[in-house]
């Protein structure tokens, strides 16, 4: 791995503390950070209004196999206005801005499958978070005032269920599955410092 450039992609659970720790690890380190920032770059790049990006975000689409079954070529209608192709549109403009922005800078990529967008960059360390569901519970209720605590798992396991749902359908891994990721860690075992420490540690030790 580079010395000059450190790039990590962060998948995560929902209400793992995936983004407090990609936040904490930008700043030990010094480096850019982001996360819906990609939306804010993606809309400027394409010209496209960041609301459809919003709307598309990890979600998962079956558009594709619609356009195949309904005779589409993928080169033709690729940047088509039609609704069969508007998520993967829009995945694939996000992809070419998270591949500018890591061949342009250090920096914590979180989620929007970013692991695998860079799969064959060298200096790209791909981590995934997860966690105790209590803990996830606790930080859910945190973070959204609204959530009911008796709704609280529901809810979390619905958002997992949307983040693989979206990482499956347009990667070839699976969603937090070991062999999918260079570091899986439970911060739940560790707490959010000492995640952030220990991915520190892994990284200067490949490097």
């Amino acid at each position: 791995m580079d010395t000059k450039k450190v790039i990590i992609t962060i998948g995560r659970q929902f209400g793992s503390g995936g983004r407090l720790v990609g936040h904490r690890l930008a700043e030990r380190l010094g480096i850019a950070y982001y996360d819906k920032e990609l939306i804010n770059l993606a809309s400027k790049e394409s010209g496209i209004c960041g609301e459809f990006f919003e709307k598309a975000d990890e979600k998962t689409s079956n558009s594709l196999l619609k356009a195949f079954t309904m005779g589409f070529s993928m080169n033709s209608a690729l940047f088509q206005n039609n609704d069969y192709l508007s998520n993967e549109s829009l995945f694939q403009i996000q992809s070419d801005v998270i591949r500018k922005v890591a061949a342009e800078k250090s920096c914590i990529l979180v989620g929007r499958c970013a692991d695998y967008i860079l799969r064959d960059n060298k200096d790209c360390l791909s981590v995934f978070i997860s966690a105790r569901m209590e803990d996830r519970i606790k930080r859910a209720l945190e973070y959204n005032d609204k959530l009911k605590p008796e709704n609280a798992e529901e809810f979390i396991r619905k958002a997992d269920k949307s983040r693989a749902s979206y990482y499956n359908y347009y990667t070839d891994k699976v969603w937090g599955a070991a062999e999918s990721y260079d570091l899986c860690i439970n911060s739940s075992y560790y707490g959010i410092d000492k995640t952030v420490d220990y991915i520190l540690s892994f990284l200067n030790g490949k490097q």
